[in-house]
């Protein structure tokens, strides 16, 4: 990995559910603060203090939110790695011993050779991102309990399941109807959830969820969009495996809902079916044949965005 020449200080915080451990790198100043609105305040005077001008954090199912945003708040630069990120980190550097002033001292050294900072979290987009993923939940528990209830056989207990069965269905709509307004209400939104819609297989919600998980959309290059959706082929040549290509990484959340999308369009849009009609004939497994209509809609979905055009269905 190569590491990137650069002024700006760095620092890392290992995010806990009460407390930030905080360290900057290169240096031997650490701290500790809480992880609420007095620790952060604290947190900010502290890197403002010693001149840091970019910090890392790692992704910690939530916890490092009001982090982000108290930092980015405060004009700095923020980079989000993922759990694996820095574990390979990690490996790669041969640090095994683990505490959390260590994990921050590690976040820092691997946020220090990051070669480009995304920009700061839309705000708007952190709170549609919330109400999804309890829309998301919320139907997977309805799944959950739906499964279940098949193999009652007890009335009281099929009607309590079957109420709350009912109950989440209406939360779940709720929620949809939430986001779709939101994003309805600011017109740039709206801009993409139109263009995005315009797609075989892509319906409100996969378009919802598009705008709010996958905002690089349109600002890509070919090829990244699949490989940030994680639905992009690898090689991966060893031994038996020579000629194999896997999919790997990505965004899971935004991949699931573009699975429902590749189902559909397969099915009804005449150029996506013929596709997937050529790969079967070339005898491609099902699973792979589904993958490789995603990877044809996320790249698609980078492409209405980037040249502002809605889609147009092309002949079989």
């Amino acid at each position: 990995m190569e590491q990137v020449q650069s002024n700006t200080k760095v620092a890392g915080v290992d995010v806990g559910k009460h407390q930030l451990d905080v360290a900057v790198h290169g240096l031997e100043d650490a701290t500790q603060v809480d992880n609420g609105p007095a620790g952060l305040a604290e947190l900010v005077a502290w890197l403002k203090a010693r001149e840091v001008g970019r910090v890392g954090l790692e992704a910690t199912g939530g916890y490092e939110r009001a982090a982000r945003s108290a930092l980015e708040a405060a004009g700095l630069e923020v980079v989000v790695h993922q759990p694996m990120e820095v574990k390979l980190f990690a490996k790669l550097k041969r640090r095994r011993a683990k505490n959390d002033r260590l994990d921050a001292r590690l976040i820092a050294a691997a946020t220090a050779q990051v070669e480009a900072v995304k920009a700061a979290q839309d705000p708007r987009l952190v709170e549609l991102a919330e109400r999804l993923t309890a829309y998301e939940q919320i139907t997977d528990k309805a799944a959950e309990l739906k499964t279940f209830l098949e193999h009652v056989t007890l009335k009281d207990v099929a009607k309590a399941l079957k109420t709350q069965i009912a109950s989440l269905t209406r939360l779940k709509a709720k929620l949809a109807a939430q986001v779709l307004a939101q994003i309805k209400a600011n017109p740039d939104l709206l801009a993409r959830f139109r263009l995005l819609i315009s797609l075989p297989g892509v319906g409100p919600i996969v378009a919802a969820t598009l705008v709010v998980r996958m905002p690089e959309l349109g600002q890509m290059r070919r090829g990244q969009a699949a490989a940030l959706a994680g639905v992009a082929p690898y090689d991966r040549d060893s031994g038996q495996w020579k000629g194999q290509r896997f999919i790997a990484g990505g965004r899971t959340r935004p991949r699931r809902m573009l699975y429902l999308a590749a189902i559909s369009a397969k099915r009804h849009d005449p150029s996506l079916k013929a596709f997937a009609d050529q790969l079967v004939a070339r005898g491609k497994p099902a699973k792979l044949v589904v993958v490789a209509v995603m990877r044809k809609l996320i790249e698609a979905a980078n492409l209405v965005l980037s040249r502002q055009q809605p889609w147009i269905r092309q002949p079989t």
